[in-house]
């Protein structure tokens, strides 16, 4: 390959990341957007008020083919992403995974800031060492 053949090729890849980047966060911004509707028409009374579980898990079964081909970072992001939007209008209305609040002892490793639904559906293996407080201890069995 010639050096003007690669740089063509290197500006067309560095064209098309720089519009996947775009599109990236224009989805997060509608993403925001709609929880925000959605958050409407939850209670905002009481602690994780706007946390429902099983349709957290129905939604991840319906992703799962998608999170097996990220790591472990990209499940963190998509995790936290999911975490602040869903908390946008109503702070304390969703567990905050990423402080580990699941968890009866954080130390504070990636995996344990994974929503940990999120990871029972993708990592099972790493679920199932999760050291889950008594009020999350349900998602065992889930």
């Amino acid at each position: 390959m010639s050096p003007s053949s690669r740089i063509s090729n290197l500006a067309q890849y560095r064209e098309a990341l720089a519009h996947l980047n775009s599109e990236f966060l224009l989805t997060i911004t509608e993403r925001r957007a709609l929880c925000l509707k959605i958050q409407e028409f939850k209670e905002n009374q009481g602690t994780y008020s706007h946390y429902d579980p099983i349709r957290e898990k129905d939604v991840f079964e319906l992703l799962n083919s998608n999170f097996k081909e990220l790591s472990l970072k990209e499940l963190l992001a998509f995790s936290l992403i999911m975490e602040d939007q869903a908390m946008a209008m109503a702070p304390g209305s969703y567990p905050s995974w990423s402080q580990g609040i699941h968890l009866i002892e954080s130390n504070r490793d990636l995996v344990e800031m994974i929503n940990p639904l999120l990871l029972k559906v993708s990592r099972p293996d790493l679920f199932s060492k999760l050291n889950l407080s008594v009020e999350f201890k349900f998602l065992k069995d889930f």
